[in-house]
């Protein structure tokens, strides 16, 4: 009975990497750990890092397109200017709703996150 749990318990968790911890676009990045997504390979959570200078080191080493997993939460980072230029001029394919507001708002509160309407946020 208890090696019965016991392997499903361990499906159980390669379902859940392979589901919601897996790169499947060729976005560029590292792969992220099943709770802590990309916040010890980057030093966040145990070398003192800050989340800007990870998210700079990891545009140095990716590119101005990359995709970083903070935990289970998964960020797709723009940072070159003609790529952001292309998202706000397209704002209507890139528009994200109010959760992603008030979340992403925590942690960039300095940052213009999207447009809405005629404003921005």
């Amino acid at each position: 009975m208890f090696a019965i749990l016991c392997l499903i318990v361990l499906l159980l968790i390669y379902y859940i990497k392979r589901s919601y911890f897996t790169a499947r676009n060729d976005l560029p990045g590292q792969s992220p750990h099943i709770l802590f997504g990309n916040l010890i390979q980057s030093g966040i959570l145990f070398g003192g890092m800050s989340l800007a200078k990870a998210l700079h080191a990891f545009r140095i080493r990716f590119g101005d397109v990359f995709q970083f997993w903070l935990g289970s939460l998964r960020m797709i980072i723009v940072s070159g200017t003609e790529d952001v230029k292309h998202i706000f001029t397209h704002r209507q394919i890139y528009d994200k709703g109010d959760l992603s507001l008030r979340t992403f708002g925590l942690f960039f509160f300095n940052a213009m996150i999207c447009n809405r309407g005629l404003f921005f946020t």
